[in-house]
């Protein structure tokens, strides 16, 4: 009995051996600690797992809209702005500017004082000085006729690279505007800003804010004058008076609530406690209470939280372009960047680089509505770097078909083709050339040939919406004979037949 007793004892323990030690070991949620997956693991796979189709880049992406801090430092506050709007912004900044996105903290004069006081305190350096012509520094009403015509030219030159600039993309006037929804309103910017510090501005961004969304643009000196003078002088960037309206057919008006008047600190209040140590210290320590450092790089308290600088002293290429430009506040690359413009995950799949390089340089209007590109006044070896880059890096990995990579387009493809967009009623929303018109919802298609490639001009027609999840074009869900006709038909619109 004992050694059978054994026997069964000793193929019990075989059992639960062989079935319950693998048990053990495979159900961590029963038997042992939660298994944790490193977080240094998860971050590289994050950071290097990309769809199938995208090529791996050669630099990690910059986007500009994962700044830390996205206030801009404030070391040097006082050269740029007016004591009086600096005063009345940190009481009420929406009262201010109406797409501000500071918070309104709340602040007393005293406290705002103490504020403006320790900000002039942590200053580096005065206020830029700049050389301008007697003239420009005259009121309207005291100018020569002579002087006024001198003035007038480089106004009107200010205009011109302010249209062209497409300033009010990204900044709205008065509330118009500022579709790409990143720049402050500048309605009333000539109570804010002097024209040194404009001057210094406009002429390198990124020597102010490094981290700053605007492009610096390769202004001339005459163009960043010009525009200085556009933007002082013009009305759209002068407070409207407010006129009191007439009574409604005989009605009197309700009288509206008497608004709290805000208490402004002038200049000379401000330089009689510019120096006041008290002062400044009790503005240090509203500033820290009001965690202004979230938002701002402030020198003083870099303890608190302090700013990780990034370098980029050595950026070279397309990506020294993509910082200075600051493509990706309204382009998106894999991920990275805005929604404004369109998408250049696969532009050297999808574009002509011959006549990118062109576009860069010398941009035209593709989409008459808006989403119309700056000229950045690039110079044509910087357009060459980026169209480079674009074909080498900003591809599908696997090749799109093309219908039409061997031989010459028939004129009965091309004529078919012309049907069929006819049909579908493709001219609703597209212009098919200057002379016969059509809509401007949609991008000019009067070049098309020239700007796409024709696998992807049929990549996108297959279905817009996965060549472009924003895309509003209707998916006609396309036979393959109507796709090789439609897309003849496209690639047949080049510069040379316009206007045929």
């Amino acid at each position: 009995m004992r050694l059978r007793s054994v026997e069964c004892l000793l193929i019990v323990s075989v059992f639960v051996f062989i079935i319950c030690v693998p048990c053990m070991i495979f159900s961590s949620v029963s038997f042992g600690q939660e298994r944790k997956i490193d977080a240094l693991y998860l971050e590289l796979d994050k950071k290097y797992r990309i769809p199938e189709q995208w090529t791996v880049l050669p630099f990690e992406l910059e986007d500009p809209y994962k700044r830390i801090k996205n206030g801009p430092p404030l070391v040097n506050i006082m050269s740029k702005a007016r004591v009086e709007w600096i005063s009345r912004w940190i009481a009420n900044p929406k009262k201010v500017v109406p797409n501000a996105k500071m918070p309104n903290l709340g602040l007393d004069f005293e406290e705002i004082k103490a504020v403006i006081a320790y900000l002039a305190s942590i200053a580096e350096k005065e206020a830029p000085q700049i050389s301008w012509d007697p003239f420009l520094l005259k009121n309207e009403e005291e100018l020569s006729e002579d002087e006024y015509d001198k003035m007038d030219k480089v106004y009107n030159n200010g205009k011109g690279v302010w249209g062209r600039a497409r300033c009010t993309i990204c900044h709205p006037i008065k509330g118009v505007g500022g579709n790409v929804g990143v720049g402050p309103d500048l309605g009333e910017i000539t109570t804010k800003i002097n024209r040194n510090w404009l001057y210094d501005w406009l002429s390198n961004t990124k020597n102010h804010f490094p981290d700053t969304m605007m492009a610096q643009y390769r202004f001339t000196d005459a163009d960043v004058r010009g525009v200085v003078e556009f933007i002082m002088r013009d009305t759209q960037f002068i407070p409207e008076e407010k006129e009191e309206e007439d009574e409604d057919e005989g009605q009197p008006k309700e009288p509206l609530p008497a608004e709290t008047e805000v208490k402004v600190l002038t200049e000379q209040e401000f330089g009689n406690i510019r120096k006041d140590n008290a002062l400044i210290e009790k503005g240090r320590d509203v500033v820290e209470k009001a965690r202004c450092f979230v938002c701002h790089d402030i020198k003083g308290i870099p303890e608190i939280m302090p700013v990780v600088e990034k370098k980029r002293d050595g950026l070279a290429g397309f990506e020294k372009l993509l910082y200075e430009i600051r493509c990706l506040s309204c382009h998106r690359i894999q991920d990275n960047g805005g929604t404004y413009a369109p998408n250049l995950t696969i532009a050297g799949s999808k574009i002509k680089m011959l006549w990118e390089r062109e576009f860069l340089q010398v941009p035209d209007i593709i989409r008459p509505l808006s989403q119309q590109m700056p000229k950045f006044n690039l110079a044509e070896d910087e357009a060459g770097v980026a169209t480079e880059y674009m074909e080498k890096n900003l591809i599908v990995k696997e090749g799109l078909p093309d219908f039409y990579k061997e031989g010459a387009l028939s004129p009965e493809i091309i004529a078919a083709g012309e049907k069929l967009f006819y049909e579908k009623g493709c001219n609703v929303c597209h212009s098919e050339s200057i002379t016969k018109g059509g809509g401007v919802v949609g991008p000019s298609l009067a070049t098309v040939g020239d700007r796409l490639q024709p696998a992807y001009i049929l990549y996108h027609l297959q279905n817009p919406q996965r060549a472009n999840p924003q895309a509003i074009e209707p998916n006609f869900g396309l036979s393959e004979a109507d796709l090789r006709q439609l897309v003849g038909f496209l690639v047949d619109h080049v510069k040379k037949k316009e206007g045929k």
